[in-house]
């Protein structure tokens, strides 16, 4: 049987999360509170059946989807498709020092126009076509009834969007919890960032 729930996560929180700094492909592991929230959220986990964990190989996300895979005694899928967007020239700064260095470019990626490609990185519409490609693999894999896939919130978003006509106006955390459930032949979104693993 093909997938019928999946959940999105999102890595555990980085210093770069809390700088606000473009991580894009760069190799940022989750700091001691990314640690914290991942094995949280692994507990939590603990109480739903989970049949395979999917992850971008990126560290961030590669190393909070480890904690969970151990704790649930699950193999981990690592999908490069799965991996943040690119950001290229932007990446290990903040949005104000990409304006003020890269105005140019800043103002292109800022019209969210899809195609658009940042010099050295990827569109939103790359991502978006790695990501379905990667979607459309996992959940049409077989003995896979509930998966879990371990992503990024750009990547995740992307992909998202191009699902879904209105998306919740909520901001995606750190180890929150995006959950799709097939309702005969389309996907529904039945909860949105959830993070009832975390204490505060």
């Amino acid at each position: 049987m093909s997938a019928s729930k999946v959940l999105f996560i999102r890595h555990g929180q980085t210093d770069f999360n809390t700088e606000g700094r473009l991580q894009g492909a760069m190799p940022v592991p989750i700091n001691d509170c990314g640690i914290q929230q991942s094995q949280a959220l692994a507990q939590h986990l603990r109480r739903m059946p989970i049949d395979a964990i999917y992850a971008s190989p990126r560290q961030r996300a590669k190393e909070t989807a480890q904690i969970i895979a151990e704790t649930l005694q699950l193999p981990l899928i690592q999908d490069e498709r799965l991996a943040e967007i690119a950001f290229g020239i932007f990446e290990g700064y903040t949005f104000a020092e990409v304006k003020q260095r890269f105005p140019d470019n800043y103002v292109k990626w800022q019209s969210g126009y899809r195609p658009y490609r940042v010099p050295n990185g990827e569109s939103r519409l790359d991502v978006q076509q790695r990501m379905s490609s990667a979607w459309d693999d996992i959940v049409n894999a077989p003995d896979q009834k509930t998966v879990a896939i371990v992503g990024h919130s750009s990547a995740l978003m992307i992909l998202l969007a191009s699902m879904f006509a209105i998306l919740p106006a909520k901001r995606v955390l750190n180890t929150s919890v995006t959950t799709l459930e097939r309702y005969q032949e389309i996907w529904r979104i039945t909860s949105f960032a959830e993070t009832p693993h975390l204490a505060c």
